[in-house]
């Protein structure tokens, strides 16, 4: 049992610090034993910095398929055959009016998710930032998009207009990236990061796990969007889905998954982690247990192209731990 080592990184996370590249790989070898002792000191983490808050985001996929990208797990790809649902853009009052349901549902956030690389048409763009306008005259909402691959010049209108907040994943490491996505680069992902920092908004960044990578290569995508300064981090689990590229993919193991869970938060003491996509199925029966990891929110109801569970549920799971949900839409 390496009990020192446990006291020492929660120790350094407790500072405010996040645990060395060095300490994130040694946790690979942890045995059952060993994490459940590290769950108590994440546990303590995740108390520490976030209190008993469980933030609990939801989605509107406002624009769905016909993606020209090739990312190897997204049903919403055209080069895969799927059954996902494809429609184009909403109009603005659909989209104003989602937002008003999810204020009146108790989101403090709303958040407008296209596909496709990025959201440069015009007459969409326009689109949306009527939409952004509206929701911040006509709601109390703060508002998210995740567009995709967006210039500096766009994230400067889409600030201008009213947006607080960014979303933009890496998807997974860049020494895996290629195994995943061919029709753009790493380092494309990053720079839509930083142009929405670079205009003042904030950004939500993570990432995908169990899409064939390496525990080594889960700790380098850490690192990196821990030298981001990002202010949130979505886990997502990969979920196989029929037709795309990783259908044969097993699902990650429940411990796998909570071991990964407990390094982000070790790396990122600080930072909002939100266990998204792939949850029910990987957590099954057993999601509270996310919680000690060092996860402080989770994304509720429907993802963007997958059913998740009753809203209810999650609630009275949350509940349950004598923790308090608070709702957003991101």
């Amino acid at each position: 049992m390496r009990k020192e080592l446990i006291e020492l990184m929660i120790d350094s996370a407790l500072e405010g610090k996040g645990i060395t590249r060095e300490q994130a790989l040694k946790l690979e070898s942890f045995s059952h034993e060993e994490l459940d002792l590290l769950f108590e000191g994440t546990n303590r983490l995740r108390d520490r910095f976030k209190g008993n808050d469980v933030k609990v985001c939801s989605i509107v996929n406002a624009k769905a398929g016909r993606c020209e990208e090739d990312c190897s797990f997204c049903a919403q790809s055209s080069q895969f055959k799927t059954d996902s649902p494809e429609y184009a853009l909403l109009d603005v009052e659909q989209i104003v009016t989602a937002a008003k349901e999810a204020e009146a549902f108790g989101s403090s956030e709303f958040s407008i998710v296209t596909s496709g690389t990025s959201l440069d048409d015009r007459e969409e763009l326009d689109r949306v930032l009527s939409a952004i306008k509206r929701i911040k005259k006509e709601t109390q909402l703060e508002v998210c998009c995740s567009l995709g691959l967006m210039s500096l010049e766009n994230m400067k209108e889409l600030k201008a207009a009213g947006l607080d907040r960014c979303h933009h994943n890496l998807e997974t490491a860049a020494s895996h990236f290629e195994k995943i996505v061919t029709t753009h680069s790493y380092e494309d992902e990053k720079q839509a990061v930083n142009n929405a920092k670079e205009v003042g908004l904030e950004v939500c960044v993570g990432g995908v796990f169990g899409m064939g990578e390496s525990f080594a290569q889960r700790v380098e995508l850490a690192m990196d969007i821990r030298d981001l300064e990002t202010q949130s981090f979505p886990i997502n689990f990969l979920k196989p889905l029929e037709g795309t590229g990783l259908e044969n993919m097993a699902l990650m193991e429940r411990y796998e998954a909570l071991r990964s869970i407990a390094m982000l938060r070790l790396v990122l003491p600080t930072i909002d982690l939100f266990v998204c996509g792939g949850r029910e199925e990987v957590f099954t029966d057993h999601q509270e247990e996310l919680f000690a990891a060092g996860a402080n929110g989770i994304l509720g109801g429907n993802y963007l192209t997958t059913k998740g569970q009753n809203p209810k549920r999650d609630i009275e799971m949350i509940e349950s731990l004598g923790l308090n949900p608070v709702y957003q839409s991101a």
